[in-house]
């Protein structure tokens, strides 16, 4: 297998003194780019994805906690062996072989449903919030929220970006005031 014109392969770094060594030819075919050390990680939760996603019950996203070993599958229901479609996704996903721990969490919210609202309120930020300034964000898996991030500078600008969100009464979204000199915002048209 020759992988020469793909990016995401390389030849096997230390290759040479790895066969002065062992006293062999050196291995020169590619091998798969790992920088982090965990592509049998990404492997195996691309494996996982799907399932969720395609699973008779919302998902909520999943979330890789590197220090821990730990992924993390969100679904929108019970996870307490209560609820039937839930115990068929759980059991499918722990069927695919993994070489860490899966556990799941019970959310309030879907992740296509948050990432609509996403793509609404930063899309659209002019026609509900202030017409100066620019809107950041994102979709935050672990609070399953969107979260809004407001610069505090100027502060009447921030004052009624808070407003704005406020006025929305929409508890799937929260906001957080981050130091100006900290705020990079993405421009919303």
């Amino acid at each position: 297998m020759s992988n020469t014109g793909d990016p995401n392969f390389a030849p096997y770094p230390g290759r040479y003194e790895v066969a002065r060594t062992k006293g062999v030819p050196p291995n020169e075919e590619p091998v798969l780019l790992d920088i982090t050390g965990e592509a049998d990680v990404a492997e195996q939760i691309d494996a996982i994805r799907p399932i969720v996603e395609a699973g008779p019950v919302p998902d909520g996203g999943l979330s890789w906690d590197h220090r821990t070993r730990v992924l993390t599958v969100r679904l929108v229901g019970a996870v307490d062996g209560s609820e039937p479609e839930v115990e068929a996704v759980k059991r499918a996903v722990l069927a695919q072989p993994a070489d860490f721990t899966v556990e799941f969490e019970s959310v309030r919210y879907s992740r296509e449903e948050l990432l609509e609202l996403a793509d609404d309120i930063f899309r659209n930020a002019h026609e509900w919030g202030p017409a100066d300034g620019g809107l950041a964000g994102f979709w935050d898996t672990l609070r399953n929220r969107i979260v809004v991030l407001i610069g505090d500078e100027p502060e009447d600008l921030s004052r009624a970006w808070i407003a704005a969100i406020e006025r929305r009464q929409d508890e799937r979204i929260v906001y957080e005031v981050v130091r100006h000199s900290m705020y990079q915002p993405w421009i919303v048209p």
